[in-house]
């Protein structure tokens, strides 16, 4: 099945939030996997449901007054606890994990990293980057040549992350790290969805894969720590704040805590922008008006020099592609949150030890919101159409104060890299690209992205 045609069409009148149906899938969802109860579920019982998964109740929410409710107006209801566990086994308490004044003080320490300016500063060195990556390229890829732009994509963004961020140049590591985080997050996604979690320490063939995968990220992770220690040096990067920072009681941040931080803006800043843009050029690749539309405005406005941040205000078109891949194939399909104390959804109560899911890969499908959600229409990010957009119903980066917080980083490095690829090449999907969604704790491509070079420009 490719991504085209596993997309949820939704042909009816959505019911409304307080219709709730209660319904309990725990076999269904071992036989076909989550997504497909998900999407059945959806199609059927609308926009809040119920999943029995053993001893796990989990509330469904797709409509985007649920959501805002869940990360906004009522988010001190909701905390990330029990359900991120099989997550904080490659993360642990890291800032996606966290909660609390110890998520506060971690926050407090990133943040200047991620300002506007400090991240526009950054455009040089994506750039350089990618001009690396577009020369290898000119050697390679000639008309007609195929090539999985996932798997590039992958190692560019990780090579940015590690300059970026962390002052590293990791051009020689990356193949080894980008193995080691894919067979944990492939490993760590079975566990999430198993009824029964066994021991990390059963030597079963995936927790032997997944504790190998673990120990190559901590021993990358621990040389990086360790390297910009014994030098001396502190560069103003996020390395850098982390190592001067401080947690909630004052005191410098721990190995575990540099660790945990480490691993998670390795994982979050070049993971998802890899797959942002690997959707986007499947995007085009299968939307040749569009794709001729986006080279007009980069050629317009670039004419064949290298962009750098403050060429992207007056390139709207090529930021409004990157959104409405987002939106068709958001890297993070899904979330969700613990209840906290009882509280009411849709007019109906959730207890605590529940647990409340919701679904950007719906949400953003969702027919009250987007006319004609199948369709691709960059036009659908303009300014002003952003501005009356419901709260809710855009969600690539989460929304409130838990939004991701590279968003800007990620937005900017995207547009960049799309922009200059652009500039070079023009593609088509391949003939024998078999492009299909694996909806793991991110959304991958299962088989990857294989574009044909049609043209270099």
């Amino acid at each position: 099945m490719t991504a085209q045609t596993q997309r949820v069409s939704v042909g009816r009148t959505i019911p409304g939030p307080r219709s709730w149906p209660l319904v309990g899938h725990g076999l269904s969802v071992l036989r076909h996997g989550i997504f497909p109860v998900l999407e059945r579920s959806w199609r059927r019982h609308g926009d809040m449901f119920r999943l029995d998964l053993g001893p796990k109740r989990i509330v469904v929410i797709v409509h985007p007054d649920e959501v805002e409710r869940v990360l906004i107006s009522d988010r001190d209801s909701y905390y990330k606890g029990a359900s991120y566990d099989f997550f904080r086994v490659l993360v642990g308490d890291g800032m996606v994990t966290n909660e609390g004044e110890t998520w506060r003080a971690r926050r407090r320490v990133a943040q200047p990293s991620f300002n506007k300016g400090v991240v526009a500063a950054l455009a040089g060195k994506m750039t350089a980057a990618t001009e690396t990556m577009l020369g290898a390229w000119a050697a390679k890829l000639e008309v007609g040549a195929e090539f999985d732009i996932y798997e590039e994509l992958l190692a560019l963004t990780m090579w940015i992350i590690g300059d970026t961020l962390f002052g590293l140049d990791l051009r020689g590591s990356i193949d080894r790290s980008a193995e080691a985080f894919t067979v944990a997050l492939e490993q760590l996604s079975v566990r999430g969805n198993e009824m029964v979690r066994l021991p990390l320490h059963w030597p079963t063939p995936g927790n032997r894969k997944l504790r190998r995968a673990l120990a190559t990220l901590d021993e990358t992770v621990h040389a990086i720590i360790r390297g910009r220690r014994e030098s001396g040096e502190r560069p103003p990067d996020l390395l850098s704040a982390l190592l001067a920072g401080h947690d909630e009681h004052g005191q410098p941040l721990g190995d575990r805590a540099l660790r945990d931080e480490v691993i998670t803006f390795f994982l979050a800043g070049h993971e998802t922008t890899a797959l942002a843009l690997s959707w986007t050029w499947f995007m085009l690749a299968t939307h040749p008006q569009i794709q001729a539309q986006l080279f007009a405005e980069v050629d317009a406005v670039l004419c064949g020099r290298t962009p750098t941040a403050d060429d992207l205000a007056r390139m709207p078109y090529t930021r409004m592609v990157l959104h409405e891949a987002l939106r068709l194939y958001a890297p993070t399909w899904s979330g969700a949150r613990d209840v906290l104390r009882r509280t009411e959804l849709g007019g109906h109560a959730v207890e605590p030890g529940e647990v409340v899911m919701y679904l950007p890969y719906f949400t953003h499908r969702h027919p009250e919101f987007w006319d004609a959600p199948e369709q691709v229409r960059p036009e659908r990010f303009t300014p002003e159409a952003m501005q009356t957009r419901h709260k809710g119903a855009y969600l690539p980066f989460s929304a409130g104060p838990r939004m991701c917080i590279g968003n800007h980083f990620s937005l900017m490095e995207g547009a960049l890299i799309l922009a200059m690829i652009a500039q070079r090449y023009r593609f088509s999907l391949s003939p024998r690209a078999r492009v299909e969604p694996q909806f793991q704790i991110t959304m991958r491509p299962k088989y990857g992205v294989l574009l044909r070079v049609d043209a270099r420009r």
